[in-house]
């Protein structure tokens, strides 16, 4: 492998793949990113057994090949070069550097041992915009559970049939759901993608110019290929929860609130509410929403705003961590809270958009 390439280039494609190099891992290889050259370009690629991820720069090919080299100490390397090219030449299982100013050899391990990366044959299922995508999925990827222990609650069911799909996540304490219109009719089907997947995914589209995301499906594994980069992650085996029948049917209390002021006070109560579980109160009256949190510990605070608020006056509990999440991603001026009483589930939804929801079981309170 003889290969020439720009000192940006080469540190822009390290930076997409070095986070899915493992370094506990038992397989030593898998601490190392595979350099293969072919085809009048370098790619790069890294895996951790449950997300592949590579990357296609151009470059001055003289001589094809492939060889791992360690992450760390190769990534370290390019990103201290000041020099405008580096070249890279292997020779047997060390890979020689060398640029204007500096040299070295980094000591590698056979390609042939590096873990084959499934491929995802056939056409893509479907091309989506980019933004949309990435909106979409930051407003479920809130809701999925951290751990593991029900490995379908760990991660985000997107649900394709006809010209819709709809991205859903879960941790049975909240449900985030989101729905994107597609361009044209796909075929009915449901998958599971691990939640760490698709943040990987969207720190990757964050580094990159792109319009489209492409997205193809086979048994076990999704592809997204986002220009010249692809990610490859296992599913999820199993079957999502029926969510849709925790979504409330009935609003016997409204309310319309801005999203900077709720925030405001939501965040005051949660200063509160450290020290018993994040556990703030949301007071629905007259033309007041009120957040009130109380510790044996730290004291009590009431904050208030105005509000549109129609039907029944109730006071609900929640945890005020999954209310700022909401906040974080909705991405509109307003919201709307609905809820019926102090133990039926709380809806959050965008003030003008119908295409987003987010509900938040409540928390019981002693009387």
């Amino acid at each position: 492998m003889k290969v020439i390439c720009t000192q940006e280039n080469l540190a822009k494609a390290l930076n997409i793949v070095s986070r899915t190099v493992t370094t506990r891992a038992t397989l030593p290889v898998l601490s190392n990113i595979l350099l293969s050259v072919g085809d009048g370009r370098l790619k790069l690629t890294s895996t951790d057994l449950e997300i592949g991820v590579s990357t296609w720069i151009g470059g001055q090919v003289e001589e094809d090949g492939a060889l791992t080299v360690p992450a760390r100490l190769f990534s370290d390397f390019v990103i201290n070069n000041r020099d405008s090219k580096i070249e890279l030449l292997s020779k047997e299982n060390t890979i020689h550097l060398k640029s204007d100013h500096f040299e070295a050899n980094i000591n590698g391990i056979e390609a042939s041992e590096f873990p084959m990366i499934p491929e995802v044959s056939g056409q893509p299922l479907l091309k989506i915009s980019s933004k949309k995508f990435v909106e979409a999925v930051k407003q479920v990827v809130i809701a999925p559970a951290a751990d593991e222990s029900r490995p379908v609650l760990a991660g985000v069911l997107f649900s394709f049939k006809d010209s819709l799909l709809k991205l859903v996540a879960t941790d049975s304490y909240r449900l985030a759901e989101k729905k994107i219109d597609l361009e044209k009719t796909v075929q009915p089907v449901d998958i599971i993608v691990p939640s760490r997947s698709l943040n990987e995914l969207l720190r990757i589209i964050g580094s990159l110019v792109v319009e489209e995301i492409e997205i193809s499906i086979n048994e076990n594994q999704v592809l997204f290929t986002v220009g010249d980069t692809q990610i490859v992650s296992r599913l999820i085996e199993g079957v999502f929860p029926n969510y849709e029948q925790i979504i409330p049917t009935t609003e016997q209390t409204t309310a319309l609130v801005d999203v900077n002021e709720i925030t405001g006070i939501v965040k005051m109560a949660a200063l509160f509410a450290k020290e018993s579980a994040n556990n703030i109160k949301l007071d629905f009256n007259d033309k007041q929403l009120v957040a009130k949190s109380m510790s044996a510990q730290v004291g009590d605070n009431i904050s208030q705003m105005s509000a549109e608020i129609s039907g029944h006056g109730v006071e609900i509990a929640f945890n005020s961590k999954y209310i700022l999440d909401f906040l974080s991603v909705v991405g509109e001026k307003n919201i709307k809270i609905s809820v019926n009483d102090r133990v039926s589930p709380g809806v959050f939804r965008p003030g003008k958009s119908r295409d987003y929801l987010y509900i938040i079981m409540p928390l019981r309170v002693e009387e």
